[in-house]
C-alpha cells in the first residue's frame, strides 16, 4: 500500500516537475512598490518604484545603477527599447524625461500647458516627438521636445467615433501607433493618427512586444499574438509565480508582479526557439 501511495505521488507531481524543467531557473528580484518595468537592446532592465526612482539591473539580477528625481511621482510610462534613450512620463507630475544610456537625464520637462492641456498617457515616438493624449480636448499630438511644439493633432473622437477614449496605455512599435483603451480592446493607428485596426483583447497590464508580437499573461498561460496575421500561440508559464506583466528580449523572458521580477535565461525556455 505504501508503495502504491509513493507512486501515486510521484505520478501526480511529475507535470509540475516538467514544466518547472523547461523553463529553467530564474533570477529573482525582490522589489517592493514595484512600478513599472522595462527591457532595452543590450539586455538591461530597468525598474521603477512608486516615487518615480529608476533603477538598472543587469540580465541575471544584478543593479548595476539607480537615479532619484529631484521631483518625485509615480511613473505612468517607462520605455528603454529604444536604441538610444530611456523615456518616462508622469501624469502625476505632468512631466515626461528623457534619459541617456546610463541613466543620465538628457531633456526633462513639464508638459506645456500652451500646449495640452491635460496629458494622460504618453510615448516616445521617431523623430523627437513624443505622443500625447490630451484628455481635455480629446486630441491625439505629436509634441516635438527639442522644438517645444505641437507637429501633429488628430481629434481621436473623430477618428473613433465609437470609443469611449479612456485610454490607459499607448505604445509606437514597428511605425505603429498601439492604444490600449480600458473595456474595449487595443486600437492601432498609423503615424499619422489614422485608424486602421482594432484587436478585440482587453489588457490590464501593460502593452509588451517582441518581434512583431502582442505578449500578455492571461489564465496562467503566456500568449504571443501576431500582428501580422492576428494569430496566437500560448505557453502555460511556471507554476508558482503569480506573475501579472511580462516581457520579452533576446536574452530573457521576464515575468513580474508588484512585488518581485523573475529573469528567465530565454534559451532555456519553452520560447529558446523565438
Amino acid at each position: 500500500m505504501k508503495k502504491l501511495l509513493f507512486l501515486f505521488f510521484c505520478i501526480i507531481t511529475l507535470p509540475s516537475f516538467s514544466q518547472n524543467t523547461e523553463w529553467g531557473q530564474p533570477a529573482v528580484i525582490n522589489f517592493p512598490r514595484l512600478g513599472l518595468l522595462s527591457i532595452d537592446n543590450q539586455g538591461f532592465i530597468f525598474i521603477s518604484d512608486l516615487e518615480g526612482n529608476l533603477y538598472q539591473y543587469n540580465n541575471t539580477g544584478i543593479r548595476v545603477n539607480n537615479f532619484s528625481p529631484q521631483r518625485q511621482g509615480a511613473l505612468s510610462q517607462l520605455e528603454a527599447a529604444w536604441t538610444v534613450n530611456i523615456f518616462t512620463f508622469s501624469a502625476d507630475l505632468q512631466e515626461y524625461r528623457i534619459l541617456d544610456r546610463f541613466i543620465n537625464p538628457v531633456s526633462e520637462n513639464r508638459i506645456p500647458l500652451h500646449l495640452i492641456t491635460l496629458a494622460k498617457v504618453a510615448t516616445l515616438g521617431n523623430n523627437n516627438i513624443i505622443w500625447v493624449f490630451d484628455e481635455a480636448d480629446l486630441t491625439l499630438k505629436q509634441l516635438d521636445f527639442r522644438q517645444q511644439r505641437i507637429v501633429q493633432n488628430q481629434p481621436l473622437n473623430l477618428v473613433l467615433t465609437q470609443s469611449s477614449l479612456r485610454i490607459v496605455d499607448i505604445r509606437e512599435y514597428q511605425n505603429m501607433v498601439f492604444l490600449n483603451i480600458e473595456d474595449e480592446g487595443i486600437y492601432i493607428l498609423d503615424n499619422q493618427a489614422n485608424f486602421l485596426q482594432q484587436i478585440p483583447i482587453e489588457l490590464s497590464q501593460k502593452l509588451s512586444f517582441w518581434k512583431g508580437e502582442l505578449v500578455y499573461i492571461k489564465d496562467q498561460e503566456l500568449i504571443l499574438f501576431s500582428l501580422k496575421n492576428r494569430s496566437n500561440i500560448s505557453f502555460p508559464i511556471p507554476e508558482g509565480i503569480p506573475a501579472q506583466n511580462v516581457a520579452i528580449d533576446a536574452t530573457s523572458v521576464i515575468f513580474y508582479n508588484h512585488e518581485k521580477v523573475w529573469i528567465f535565461p530565454k534559451n532555456q525556455t519553452l520560447l529558446k526557439d523565438k
